[in-house]
């Protein structure tokens, strides 16, 4: 699992930045460590452990990445593409991704609890027993999708589509939703509040 130790800056408790002694807010240089992150993303497929609470993410590819128990939490993700990746036991709680995709993405046991997702895309990917309880979405579109045990408990979702996904023991209680859809989905099989009206088209 990740480094859990946190800033070396006195009073901050925030989780410190891999190969760094402090959190993202208090490295001095942020250009070049931005620079060293990016170059290190792209130069290698594999990560283990690592930890990027709270760095923006923005304009980029990451393709044919394999994430393994790394720290996203709270981190701002703008027009950036997950393609051919694999996530395990990851973290993006409490963070943002605005017109973000994940394309045949393979995502298992990670949380996405508390993030924010305005107008993204999931297309051809397996979620599994992943954590969105408490997620705010707008404009949201998972389709041809595998979310088999996954959950969006309390979670406010507007203008959202689930289209041709597997939703079995998909938990979807205490959830606000308007103008979504499950089209093509087996709706059936998942889990909402016994008076909940499912649209289906």
């Amino acid at each position: 699992m990740f480094n859990s130790e946190v800033c070396a800056i006195s009073r901050c408790n925030v989780v410190k930045m891999s190969g760094y002694k402090t959190c993202y807010k208090h490295i001095a240089n942020k250009k070049a460590f931005e620079v060293n992150i990016l170059n290190y993303l792209k130069d290698n497929e594999r990560f283990l452990d690592l930890n990027m609470t709270g760095f923006p993410l923005k304009d980029i590819s990451v393709e044919n990445k394999r994430f393994y128990s790394c720290n996203f939490s709270g981190t701002i993700l703008t027009n950036v593409k997950f393609i051919n990746s694999h996530f395990m036991q990851c973290f993006f709680d409490y963070s943002q991704f605005e017109n973000c995709e994940f394309i045949n993405t393979n995502i298992k046991f990670t949380c996405f609890a508390g993030a924010v997702f305005n107008n993204c895309n999931i297309q051809s990917s397996d979620i599994l027993h992943t954590n969105f309880n408490g997620i705010k979405s707008d404009n949201f579109k998972i389709n041809e999708s595998d979310l088999y045990f996954s959950g969006f408990v309390n979670s406010i979702m507007d203008n959202t589509s689930f289209y041709d996904c597997n939703i079995k023991k998909v938990n979807f209680s205490h959830s606000k939703r308007k103008n979504v859809s499950f089209k093509k989905s087996n709706y059936r099989e998942a889990f909402f509040d016994k008076w909940d009206k499912v649209e289906d088209i």
